[in-house]
């Protein structure tokens, strides 16, 4: 009976070993995962999307951050928080037991030694990345759960939902400059970041190449009067001032091109720049459409700049 066993369970297929590459190599993972800790947001939206519900997120607000965006806190139940997207607390991803942990390359660069001594971290461009680096990273993350197939129906909805936006777009429009504006900065989003190539693939052209590297970088309201975009799209928070609203008193500001043609677009950050997800990306779809930022005409309701 056990020869009769033991020659069973050498007959009995085996998960095969899955392999992704990431910002470190690539991967191995003898099973898909099935404790996962999402330490960026990205992360959590995408597992979200793929109906994975992860052990651990970074769901605090240690060193400023805020948090969760809102459209996603609706399905947070259960979640352990295991700190926030800087200050991740190795004490409490330990607590989870997971067989997994997603790790942003330019958050958590210093962080992934102690993180890969508790679980296999995959490192991915989150907050730096594009589009393409985003979508490139729902396939990875279905991989990796077990859920490609899943995946690969998300991306293709989202490709549907680009072709959607793309014919409001109108021929010509154009150049825009897209700017998160927090009450102490304007960050501009080049082609390389992901709100910046999304508006991109939409079928807007955005007038900043990445500069040196760099996805992302501050600008002062000198630097944006040069840079005198005819389109201008803002990204705030709904509980915060931006540091636009003091600009705008300025006869600088006055003289914007897309001050005087009336093109200031505005949208709530929580569901363009932080979530950087499938669910986002729904989203950020409807706002597009909505707004009339593709049509090229005066922003309608909500979106419409002060």
């Amino acid at each position: 009976m056990r020869r009769l066993l033991l020659l069973t369970s050498l007959l009995l297929p085996t998960a095969a070993a899955i392999a992704v590459p990431h910002e470190r190599g690539t991967l191995t993972l003898p099973a898909p995962a099935r404790r996962v800790v999402a330490l960026e947001y990205s992360f959590l939206d995408t597992l979200l999307a793929l109906g994975v519900r992860p052990v651990g997120a970074a769901l605090g607000t240690q060193g400023g951050d805020r948090g969760a965006p809102p459209y996603l806190k609706a399905r947070l139940s259960g979640i352990t928080s295991t700190g926030s997207r800087a200050q991740p607390s190795l004490e409490a991803i330990a607590a989870t037991r997971p067989d997994l942990i997603l790790a942003d390359a330019f958050v958590h660069q210093d962080s992934v030694a102690p993180l890969n001594r508790l679980a296999p971290t995959g490192v991915f461009q989150s907050r730096r990345g594009s589009l393409d680096d985003l979508n490139a990273q729902t396939l990875a993350i279905g991989q990796l759960v077990g859920r490609e197939a899943a995946a690969r129906r998300i991306l293709e909805e989202q490709q549907a939902l680009l072709r959607k936006a793309r014919a409001f777009t109108r021929k010509g429009a154009p150049p825009f400059v897209a700017a998160v504006a927090t009450p102490t900065s304007l960050t501009l989003h080049t082609t390389g970041s992901f709100v910046g190539s999304y508006l991109e693939a939409v079928g807007r052209k955005n007038q900043l190449p990445v500069k040196a590297g760099q996805t992302q970088y501050e600008v002062s309201l000198e630097g944006l009067v040069a840079l005198n975009p005819q389109t201008l799209v803002l990204f705030t928070a709904p509980d915060e001032r931006p540091i636009t609203d003091t600009w705008r008193q300025s006869p600088l500001w006055q003289r914007l091109a897309a001050v005087q043609r009336g093109r200031v677009y505005v949208f709530n950050r929580d569901n363009w720049t932080r979530g950087r997800g499938p669910l986002a990306l729904r989203l950020m779809a409807a706002e597009t459409i909505q707004s009339r930022f593709l049509q090229d005409q005066a922003p309608s309701g909500d979106f419409r700049y002060p």
